[in-house]
């Protein structure tokens, strides 16, 4: 670090405010969508750049020049990232998770709950979460690439459930 006095614990403090300040303008920079809702991928990104951060605020022997660049070179990569995520669904597909179909008209998805590692009882609870009190009112349930669970009943009127689901990359049973 900056700081050469041995045992001064002044240098901690100051290295929060500094850290702060400097994620808070990366941040700031790289705009909204590297604060999103997370996925893993924001998930892995976020304890990585808390690492860096906690790295230079408790270590004595991490500058704030280092600190600096590797929060920069995180959030640039972020940034290339979700560049390369917007032209190639390729890529897009092995970087972020892709919902997943839990229950379509009134049938709950087996082999769909059983890779996300979803259980008949959550999906009761998601439904009681909504209002929805039977499995034959349930158009849609989705797992989102982020963890919530979204929703459509046939009380409300969603048009083409179907091909709302496909444009957003949901696998939908034939």
């Amino acid at each position: 670090m900056f700081f050469d006095d041995e045992g001064a614990y002044w240098h901690i403090p100051v290295a929060v405010i500094l850290g702060f300040l400097l994620l808070l303008f990366l941040l700031r920079l790289s705009g909204k969508r590297t604060v999103a809702q997370f996925n893993m991928y924001d998930m892995i990104l976020t304890f990585t750049v808390g690492s860096v951060l906690s790295s230079f605020i408790i270590l004595d022997n991490v500058a704030f020049l280092d600190a600096a660049i590797a929060l920069a070179s995180l959030i640039a990569m972020d940034y290339l990232i979700s560049l390369v995520i917007m032209k190639f669904d390729g890529v897009r597909k092995l970087v972020r998770s892709q919902p997943a179909l839990l229950v379509f008209k009134g049938e709950l998805q087996h082999a769909n709950m059983r890779r996300e590692r979803v259980v008949e009882d959550e999906v009761l609870m998601f439904m009681r979460q909504r209002g929805v009190d039977r499995l034959s009112h349930v158009s849609a349930m989705i797992l989102e690439p982020a963890g919530d669970v979204s929703v459509f009943s046939d009380a409300q009127d969603h048009g083409d459930v179907a091909k709302s689901l496909q444009r957003s990359g949901v696998d939908i049973p034939s």
